[in-house]
C-alpha cells in the first residue's frame, strides 16, 4: 500500500517463505481454531521447523542470527491474515530476548533452543487482577528462602498462559503492605509448567479467540534460586527496557492489520453497486477513506522509523509508546469503517453473500479492541508519553 525502503531482497525471500507456510499450514485450519478457542501445540513446532521462530536469536542458541527486520516480515504476514492463533512474536520477540539478554549460560542452553524450535512454548506474566499493566501496583512476591524463592501471587490475561512450558514471572522481592505498596525491587523468575503450587485456567475471549490467554495462580511455588533471571531487584529496570520492544512489536502487527483492512474496504466499496454507481463513488465514502489512508501513511512512516531505530539499537521508549498508540487506534478506526461500509454483509455468518468469513468484519472490530489494551492500554501510553514531556523542557 505504501512505498518502503526498509527491506532487502533476502527479507522479501523470507516473506514469500512465510506466506507459503501460513497459507498451507495455518490459514485453512484457523477458523476451527477460532471456534475451539485454541490452536494445537504442534503448530508451534511446525513453525519452528519452517523458520518462523526466534529469527534474531544467535545460531549457537538455536536461532537464525538475523536482524529485527526478519521478525517484522513474519509479524506483518501474520497480521495480514489475522492469525491470532499463532502469534509467533510473543515467543520470538518478547519472551526469547529476555533469556538471550538476561539469562546466564546455563539458562540460555536449557531454554533457548527449545523456544527456537517450538518444542517449548513461552509466556511472560506481568498483568495482575488488581492493577492491569501498572508495574508500580505489582503485588506478587518472590521471597528468598535459602536456595529457593517462594513465589506467591496471581497473574491474569497472560498470552500463551495456559499452554506455556516456561513462564517469565515478575514479582516483588519483599512483602507488600495492606495497600499493595512496597519499596522492594522486582525479580524476574523462570517458572516451569508443573511447578507445585502453580494452577492455570484458560480465559475465553470474544476478541482474538484463538489466542491462548490464561489466569495463573502461584501458591507458595518453590522456584530454584538458579531460575532467577538477571540480577535480583533489577526487574523494574528490565521491564521498562523490554516494554519498548514489546510495544513496537505490537505496533508492527496493528499497522499491518490496519493496512489490510483498509485495502479490503476500498476493494469492497469499489465493487459494491448502488443506484448511483459504487459505494466508492460517494463523496462521504471517499472522505472517510481518505482520512484513514492519510492516517495510515503517517503511522506507517513513524512505525518504520522505529523499526530502523530498534534495528540500530537506539529505540526510544516514548516513540515506541507513540507507535503502539497511533497504530492501534488507527486499527480500531479502520475496523469500524470496514464494518460500517460493509453494511449487513459485515454481520452475516452463513457466507451466502460471498463474505470473507463468519462475521469477519465484526471479528475485526473485536480483535482491534484487544490491541488497544494489551501491552499497555491507550490511556496508559498517553500517560507515559505525556509525563515524559517535562524532560523536553
Amino acid at each position: 500500500m505504501f512505498k518502503r525502503s526498509l527491506f532487502e531482497p533476502d527479507h522479501e525471500c523470507l516473506r514469500q517463505q512465510v506466506a507459503e507456510f501460513l497459507d498451507a499450514e495455518v490459514v485453512p485450519h484457523h477458523p476451527q481454531w477460532m471456534e475451539n478457542r485454541q490452536a494445537p501445540r504442534r503448530i508451534w513446532q511446525q513453525a519452528g521447523e519452517a523458520g518462523l521462530l526466534c529469527r534474531t536469536i544467535p545460531e549457537d542458541h538455536g536461532g537464525h542470527g538475523g536482524d529485527f527486520r526478519q521478525s517484522v516480515v513474519i509479524i506483518e504476514e501474520l497480521a495480514k491474515r489475522r492469525l491470532c492463533g499463532l502469534l509467533t512474536f510473543l515467543q520470538s520477540d518478547i519472551v526469547a530476548p529476555y533469556l538471550h539478554r538476561l539469562g546466564n549460560d546455563i539458562q540460555r542452553q536449557e531454554y533457548l533452543p527449545d523456544l527456537c524450535s517450538g518444542r517449548r512454548i513461552g509466556a511472560i506474566a506481568l498483568t495482575e487482577p488488581q492493577g492491569g499493566s501498572d508495574l508500580h501496583g505489582l503485588r506478587s512476591t518472590a521471597i528468598r528462602n535459602q536456595d529457593e524463592i517462594i513465589l506467591t501471587g496471581e497473574k491474569t490475561h497472560i498470552s500463551n498462559g495456559s499452554e506455556a512450558d516456561l513462564i517469565i514471572v515478575a514479582a516483588r522481592t519483599g512483602p507488600t503492605g495492606c495497600d499493595g505498596a512496597s519499596s522492594a525491587g522486582f525479580d524476574m523468575l523462570l517458572v516451569e509448567a508443573g511447578t507445585p503450587g502453580l494452577t492455570r485456567r484458560r480465559i475465553n475471549k470474544t476478541g482474538m479467540p484463538a489466542l491462548d490467554t490464561g489466569h495463573l495462580t502461584f501458591d507458595n511455588c518453590r522456584v530454584p534460586e538458579g531460575n532467577r533471571l538477571g540480577a535480583s531487584g533489577m526487574g523494574f529496570f528490565y521491564l521498562v527496557s523490554f516494554l519498548s520492544i514489546e510495544r513496537l512489536v505490537l505496533a508492527t502487527y496493528a499497522q499491518a492489520m490496519a493496512e489490510t483492512l483498509l485495502r479490503e474496504t476500498v476493494r469492497f466499496c469499489a465493487t459494491r453497486r448502488t443506484a448511483e454507481g459504487t459505494t466508492l463513488d460517494y463523496q462521504a465514502t471517499q472522505f472517510r477513506l481518505a482520512d484513514l489512508y492519510s492516517e495510515a501513511a503517517t503511522s506507517r512512516s513513524f512505525v518504520d522509523s522505529c523499526i530502523v531505530d530498534h534495528t540500530a539499537g537506539r529505540l526510544d521508549n516514548r516513540n515506541a509508546c507513540i507507535a503502539k498508540l497511533r497504530s492501534t487506534e488507527l486499527l480500531t478506526a479502520a475496523a469500524a469503517a470496514k464494518l460500517q461500509l460493509s453494511g449487513a454483509r459485515g454481520f452475516c455468518d452463513d457466507g451466502s453473500d460471498g463474505s470473507d468469513g463468519p462475521d469477519r468484519a465484526t471479528q475485526d472490530v473485536l480483535d482491534s479492541a484487544v490491541q488497544t489494551v494489551w501491552g499497555g492500554s491507550s490511556e496508559v501510553l498517553r500517560n507515559v508519553v505525556g509525563s515524559s514531556l517535562a524532560n523536553m523542557l
